[in-house]
């Protein structure tokens, strides 16, 4: 949809003329779909409009205000000998906001669409991020590097029934197994009384 006039109408047309064209055009199903998207949209059309006109007006200032704050805080880098002797660099730092902002347009979308379809907020209040499940998922993740290194250099080696019989008898292996049959048994019990809200 364009913002250009349309060749039918000029500034001598009558008031009696410009409703018929207004009309003519309004009968025009992508003209009529597309202004009932902006009567959707007005108020957010409205706060996005403001905003920018807001933005506009105080652009020097946001940009004098920014730049010092990074003129400050390079200045307090600089001067800091703790943190200038941590390796943050300040370059690295910068670029690496840089990338993050060249990479927002494309990443807001989908963060809009899990925000409104409630899913951030079934993620928060579930018991996936809690403490205590996220200390687990870390054993799990440090027992599968180390046994992927572990598989590479020194394999247990299973021949037969009676060596799988045998390693039962290890230590680890015994404890590993104990850890996952309860866990079995936790999600089986869960299964068993599903809440409605999870």
């Amino acid at each position: 949809m364009t913002l250009t006039p349309s060749p039918t109408t000029s500034p001598t047309t009558s008031p009696a003329g410009t409703a018929d064209v207004l009309q003519a055009r309004l009968a025009d199903p992508q003209v009529a779909n597309a202004l009932a998207s902006l009567l959707d949209h007005a108020e957010l059309l409205a706060v996005l409009v403001e905003g920018l006109d807001q933005f506009v007006a105080r652009s020097e200032i946001i940009g004098d205000s920014l730049l010092a704050n990074i003129t400050d805080l390079r200045t307090t880098v600089e001067n800091s000998p703790g943190l200038k002797d941590s390796g943050i660099s300040f370059q690295e730092v910068t670029e690496s906001a840089a990338s993050l902002a060249a990479v927002l347009p494309k990443a807001a979308p989908g963060m809009v669409a899990a925000v409104e379809s409630g899913a951030i907020d079934r993620l928060l209040a579930s018991d996936l991020v809690s403490p205590a499940a996220v200390d687990q998922v870390a054993v799990l993740a440090r027992g599968f590097a180390r046994g992927k290194d572990d598989f590479a250099n020194r394999p247990v080696e299973i021949g037969g029934a009676l060596s799988l019989m045998r390693l039962l008898k290890d230590p680890d292996v015994n404890r590993a197994l104990s850890y996952f049959a309860t866990v079995a048994k936790a999600v089986g019990q869960e299964l068993a009384n599903p809440t409605p809200d999870r």
